[in-house]
């Protein structure tokens, strides 16, 4: 009997585990783009959400935060905030949200060549799209 009720508590943690790291999904890529170095790292919000909070981090090869590149908030759709301060290709950031941020995202990223700085633009999308997958 104690056997069952070990392995139901073991079952019920690892399921609450799974959740939880499910809602954390990790907002991380490498630098990639034509320059070998961008000026500034900017966060678009094209989602339905009208308050967005968040930071940019330069990780480690294990995901470990190095610094903070910048902190960013959104304000409704089409917002854009940024933060200017070089970064170089190869470079290995994410994206982190507070941790009562329960909203599901996606995020593009495009590299943007402009006549005197070049950017990183991360765009952030609603997981739930309103469009139909089926043609």
């Amino acid at each position: 009997m104690k056997n069952v009720i070990y392995r139901a508590q073991f079952l019920i943690a690892a399921s609450l585990i799974a959740v939880s790291m499910m809602a954390q999904e990790k907002f991380s890529f490498v630098i990639q783009g034509s320059e070998n170095m961008y000026n500034q790292v900017r966060v678009v919000n094209h989602t339905s959400l009208q308050d967005i909070r968040c930071r940019v981090v330069v990780l480690d090869d294990q995901d470990n935060i190095l610094s903070v590149y910048g902190m960013y908030n959104l304000t409704g759709y089409d917002d854009t905030d940024s933060n200017t301060s070089r970064i170089y290709r190869g470079t290995k950031i994410g994206l982190q949200f507070p941790d009562d941020f329960d909203h599901e995202l996606f995020y593009t990223v495009e590299y943007r060549d402009y006549p005197l700085f070049d950017a990183v633009d991360i765009i952030l999308y609603d997981k739930n799209s309103d469009f139909n997958s089926e043609f």
